[in-house]
Parts: structure tokens; C-alpha cells; sequence
């Protein structure tokens, strides 16, 4: 289908335009796994398959691998070595953890025989660069994008107002939210050494803020620009700050990231059937694996690490002692809802500023004063912050006792707002544009830096 064909000319325009040459990568990655994945398919020897799928997996590895964690592994040798070494200027191209993964989950469900193999290579080429999702994500499996070529690609009203709606929020989420708390965020964590528990606790706080919308903002763009051209994505992010679990958590927060490791690398290695003691191990070699992938210092290493000890630790009080499974409080009230959301986000704030603060000493000094709290208020701004902060909690406890109410603002936080603009009438619908191009022109900053996870 020519419109496939110009999707896909258009796909690679754009992966030269950001990152030149680098294109042969991308190019490779797709030839290696679309004929060695399709070879494991049709293979009758399960020798042979088995052959086809290594060499679908390890080719693209190692281009991952050489660009992304070369000089780290270099430096990690250095350090224990005490030695110097010269190190490779290597770029790291754009999108290559996430066309890797994709080609990767082609590959292993060929393998297995949940997914036939694409149509063409053209098809398949198209699944590997779609544009919009390339260089961050959503990581969509080939189950999900391929069937979808058997239509015309049709501009239709509803998907364009849909698409335009999603894509401007998105913009907002990036441009107003993320992009303006960088800075404040910088100022504070990136020279952190004298500051105090309420500071360092204010700006992990902020992080989280701006991580998530950067990222959900560039999520909401790419689904959106995908749904104008008639394409659906998997959803990425559900409202990851309502969490009462580790677990619900990574639910929903880069939902293709979890399912993904969680398929190809949790459950092979066995997941939960193997006793208690393999699913933990099981658990937290998933997640180091999980923190090295977001990139190539120790720190992310550090927060998979973190990650997976806390999920170990939900499993084992949770599923294995079941404590805490009937209580009333917990479970029925909104009271007890609001209890286990603030100790999550609690957990999950103290990962991100593990995430972010990648100086060992920094680190340190930012997770000691997080954890305990030195009540030193060196201005006024520091003291209101942390009173500030005390009254917001206890008017949420206070808003919980009233069943009525906590119910109506449950609801108005969960509704699928986005959904509701798109759906309005064009005159209203209008007007929601208006008001967010001018809130975005107004209200963004100066400087705009790049998407958090083109680095990764």
C-alpha cells in the first residue's frame, strides 16, 4: 500500500533529520530480527530455530551494548582496575533502547509461535521506525501495530480531533509543567551538599513532577499524532500518582516497559513458579536489568535494584504473609486508600531522587536528608514549605472522612478528561484549543530542553 510506503520513507526522513548516519543502525536492527525472526518461525529443527533466535537477540544486543554501554563498562573497569583508559567518543543514537525492544519482542513471539510474521519488510520496517513512538516509546508489539496496516491510513474528524486534543496536552504537560520546574529542579539537586531535609525533599518532589509529565507528555504526542493517522498505541502512563503498591505502580507507569520485561525476562526466568525464594531472585534480576536499560551509570542500575527490592518486600508482607489484606481501615475506607497512596509515593519519590542524583557523595547527603528529617529551616520559604505541607495532608485526611466528598473528588481526578474535550462539539471544542495554545505560548519557558528519555 503506497501510503505505507510514504509512512515509512517519512519514518526514515525523520531518524535522519535527528540523528544522521545513525540511521544505519536502525536499518540494521530491522533487518537482523525481521529475517532471523521469521527464519525461527518457519525453521522446522528446533535446532535451527534456536540458532535463528540467538542470533536475532545477540546482534541487536550488541549494538546496543557498543553504543550504550561501552564507556560505562570501560569506566566500571577503570575504577576497579586503577587505571586509566582512553575513552571511545561513541553518540548514542536516539530511540535505540526502544527499537531494540521492539524488534526484540518480534522476534521471541515468532519464536514461540504467538505472532505470525509480517506480511512484507516493508510492513515490518514501518512497525520498527513509526515515527511518532521511534525515539521514546510507547513500545509497541508487532500483535498490536501490524494488524492495523490491513486499512487505509484515513484521516477521519473524530481521530483528528481526538489526536490534536491529546497532542496539545501533551505539548502542555512537556513545555508549561516539565521544562519550567528543570530548572528549580537543577538549582537544587544538582549541587545539593548544605541543603536542608525540606529543600532536598521539595525539589525529589518537583522531579517526580517533571519526569512524569515530560515523559507522558511526549507519550501523549506520539499516541496522538499516531491516532490522527488512524493508528492506535498502547496506553503508557494511568495515573501512576493514585498508586497503593510498588506493584500498581509499575501498572502504570511505562506500561509497555513492564509488560515487556516482565514477558521476556520475568516470567522466562520463571517468574512466581518456581517458590518464594526464586521469585524474588527472579524479581530483582529483572529489575537491575530494568534500571541499566534506562541508561548507563550506576545510579540507574541502583534504582532498578531499589525497585525490585520493593516490589520484593510488597510481595513478601502482601501476597506471601498477607498482612494488611483484611484490614477494614485499609482497604474499605478512603481514609486507608489515602494511607497506602502517601506511603507508595513516599517509596517512589525516595526511586527518583536515586534516579536523578547520580554523584555517589550527592546521593548520599540527598538520601539522608530525605529519610531523616533534620527539621533545619534556614529561611522563612523553608519553614512555610514544611507547614504548607502538613496542613495539604491533613485537609486530604480531613476531605477523606467525608465519604461523599472523597467520592466526588475520586472521581473527578480519574475521569478521562481528555476523552471529554475530544468529544465536544467543535464550537467548545475550539475554544479548548484556544485556551491551551495560548496557555502554552504564555506560560513556557525561554529555554525548552529536550525529552528526559531521548537519553535513553
Amino acid at each position: 500500500m503506497y501510503q505505507h510506503l510514504i509512512l515509512l520513507i517519512a519514518s526514515y526522513f525523520f531518524y535522519w533529520y535527528t540523528s544522521n548516519n545513525l540511521l544505519i543502525l536502525l536499518i540494521f536492527v530491522t533487518l537482523i530480527t525481521y529475517y532471523c525472526g521469521n527464519k525461527s518461525y518457519s525453521a522446522k529443527n528446533n535446532g535451527i530455530k534456536k540458532i535463528f533466535l540467538a542470533i536475532g537477540t545477540i546482534g541487536p544486543l550488541l549494538v546496543l551494548g557498543y553504543f550504550k554501554y561501552f564507556n560505562f563498562f570501560l569506566s566500571s573497569f577503570s575504577t576497579i582496575a586503577g587505571q586509566d583508559f582512553n575513552f571511545w567518543k561513541i553518540i548514542l543514537p536516539i530511540g535505540i533502547s526502544f527499537y531494540t525492544f521492539q524488534g526484540l519482542s518480534y522476534v521471541f513471539d515468532l519464536y514461540r509461535g504467538t505472532l505470525k510474521p509480517a506480511k512484507s519488510l516493508r510492513e515490518y520496517a514501518l512497525f520498527i521506525s513509526f515515527f511518532p513512538q521511534l525515539v521514546a516509546g510507547p513500545i509497541v508489539r508487532a500483535s498490536e501495530f501490524l494488524p492495523q496496516l490491513k486499512n487505509k491510513v484515513i484521516i477521519t474528524p473524530e481521530n483528528l480531533q481526538f489526536g490534536i486534543t491529546l497532542i496539545l496536552w501533551g505539548i502542555f504537560k512537556k513545555v508549561v509543567i516539565a521544562d519550567s520546574l528543570a530548572p528549580v529542579v537543577n538549582i537544587y539537586l544538582d549541587k545539593p551538599i548544605g541543603l536542608p531535609s525540606i529543600i532536598i525533599i521539595f525539589a525529589t518532589f518537583l522531579f517526580g513532577i517533571q519526569i512524569y509529565c515530560d515523559f507522558s507528555g511526549y507519550t501523549d504526542i506520539a499516541i496522538g499524532t499516531a491516532r490522527i493517522l488512524g493508528f492506535r498505541l498502547p496506553q503508557n502512563f494511568l495515573r501512576p500518582y493514585l498508586t497503593q503498591s510498588p506493584t500498581e505502580f509499575w501498572h502504570r507507569w511505562h506500561i509497555t516497559l513492564s509488560r515487556f520485561i516482565r514477558d521476556y525476562l520475568y516470567i522466562p526466568l520463571g517468574g512466581n513458579r518456581k517458590g518464594h525464594i526464586r521469585t524474588y531472585i527472579n524479581l530483582n534480576v529483572t529489575w537491575l536489568i530494568c534500571g541499566l536499560w534506562h541508561g548507563a551509570a550506576w545510579n540507574f542500575v541502583l534504582w532498578g535494584g531499589y525497585h525490585g527490592l520493593l516490589l520484593t518486600i510488597h510481595k513478601l508482607l502482601g501476597k506471601d504473609l498477607k498482612i494488611g489484606q483484611n484490614s477494614q481501615f485499609l482497604n474499605k475506607s478512603y481514609a486507608g486508600i489515602l494511607t497506602k497512596i502517601l506511603i507508595t509515593q513516599y517509596f517512589v519519590f525516595l526511586g527518583w531522587l536515586i534516579f536523578r542524583v547520580g554523584d555517589p557523595t550527592n546521593l548520599l547527603y540527598c538520601l539522608e536528608k530525605f529519610i531523616i528529617f533534620d527539621f533545619d529551616f534556614q529561611k522563612s520559604i523553608q519553614l512555610i514549605l514544611f507547614i504548607g505541607g502538613l496542613i495539604l495532608v491533613a485537609l486530604l485526611y480531613a476531605i477523606s472522612i467525608n465519604k461523599k466528598l472523597s467520592s466526588y473528588i475520586f472521581h473527578f481526578i480519574t475521569y478521562d478528561w481528555i476523552e471529554y474535550f475530544a468529544l465536544l462539539n467543535l464550537r467548545k471544542w475550539f475554544l479548548y484549543v484556544l485556551i491551551i495554545v495560548f496557555s502554552i505560548f504564555w506560560l513556557m519557558p525561554p529555554k525548552t530542553p529536550e525529552f528526559i528519555y531521548f537519553t535513553f
